[in-house]
């Protein structure tokens, strides 16, 4: 039966919600709270402008949640910040971490802040270290406002991970530079580079790779899941101990499917597009996410787009991505190797976040090309 597209869109439930929402989020920005803290923030900013012009940082700190990757910078000690002992710091260990951290730039992600009992000591060490230059970059703006607002609130620049909220986080802070799209942090470059000779001979699955964590709060995407798993076991749901594997263990599961069915939480740029590039193979992508950066840049000989038919009947389309792959042959697997290094490996995400950096606070960082 065919239905009318205005009948269809009147039918759905809540027609008055979205201007809700606009008109609430329009209402709760304009308050006065929110002048004052952005008259304070720019003072920090501009003492720690003052303090940095023209220097180089003692360290550059990573968030320990970032550690996957093993981030390097030619003339610069990176440290890790271990933010998963912040609910368990007293004030005398506070007091020393700031000391340590005097003089330097910290990345940290937003799930360094937002775990339980995280952010009240966090927010603490934000206010003593007034000679530190705190980056947020926050993977989860398009759905943990929770934790973006006072993410974006203690930090002196604020990295969005994603296109969604972005008005609304500009009020908690002025300094909000991005998207810096999510990237492959699983792997260091190193790791990739050793294991190339795996990548490009593994003998691989016609059936494509999808195992996502369940969230309870996102039944639309479960029940994409449950779908597709009934025409293939190898997609499904899998337990948060994915990154508690070695590195060859997850190498080895990327590498043995020719495509990769990808399921956003929202309509978000999932990591797994640039994990399924990096390791040779074709990402299965919602039509929906076709012409959003940084989607729309990737060479349509390396990824694919799927509709909702294709996951009622995802026979035609993972047909499509097998001939794609052999087709392709070993020279498209390995351009899609190399092109997610050049692009969109989490050391070139961190070297961008770090020229907002010395552009902001004018401080001394050459740009390192990876």
């Amino acid at each position: 039966m065919t239905y009318k597209i205005n009948d269809l869109f009147l039918a759905l439930p809540e027609q008055e919600f979205p201007t809700r929402i606009s008109s609430e989020i329009s209402r709760f920005t304009q308050q006065d709270p929110f002048f004052h803290l952005a008259a304070q923030k720019n003072q920090r900013s501009q003492n720690l402008r003052n303090h940095f012009v023209g220097k180089r940082p003692k360290n550059i700190y990573i968030s320990s949640d970032l550690r996957g990757f093993d981030y390097q910078r030619a003339g610069f000690a990176v440290r890790l910040f271990e933010t998963e002992y912040l609910p368990s710091m007293d004030d005398a260990r506070l007091a020393a971490l700031s000391a340590q951290m005097a003089d330097s730039v910290v990345i940290i992600n937003n799930n360094g802040v937002g775990r339980p009992g995280c952010s009240h000591n966090y927010a603490k060490l934000y206010d003593q270290c007034d000679k530190t230059i705190f980056v947020v970059w926050d993977w989860d703006n398009h759905h943990w406002l929770s934790n973006s607002t006072f993410a974006a609130a203690h930090s002196d620049i604020y990295v969005p991970a994603h296109h969604e909220n972005l008005y609304l986080m500009s009020r908690y802070n002025w300094c909000v530079a991005g998207p810096v799209y999510c990237a492959t942090i699983q792997w260091p470059r190193a790791f990739l580079a050793d294991h190339v000779g795996i990548i490009a001979n593994m003998n691989r699955s016609n059936d494509p790779l999808g195992k996502h964590i369940v969230y309870p709060e996102f039944s639309f995407r479960n029940r994409v899941v449950m779908t597709l798993s009934q025409h293939y076991p190898s997609v499904g749901f899998s337990t948060p101990n994915f990154h508690d594997r070695t590195l060859e263990e997850r190498m080895n599961e990327w590498v043995a499917h020719k495509a990769h069915w990808i399921m956003p939480v929202l309509n978000d740029v999932p990591i797994r597009i640039f994990d399924a590039l990096a390791t040779g193979g074709i990402p299965l992508v919602p039509e929906s996410l076709r012409m959003l950066p940084p989607v729309n840049q990737i060479s349509r000989d390396h990824i694919l787009f799927y509709t909702p038919n294709d996951i009622v009947s995802p026979e035609r389309l993972i047909n499509k991505a097998v001939e794609m792959f052999d087709k392709g042959g070993l020279d498209k697997l390995m351009e899609r190797h190399r092109y997610s290094l050049d692009h969109h490996h989490a050391s070139v995400r961190i070297n961008q976040i770090l020229q907002f950096v010395e552009e902001k606070f004018e401080i001394l960082l050459d740009v390192l090309t990876v």
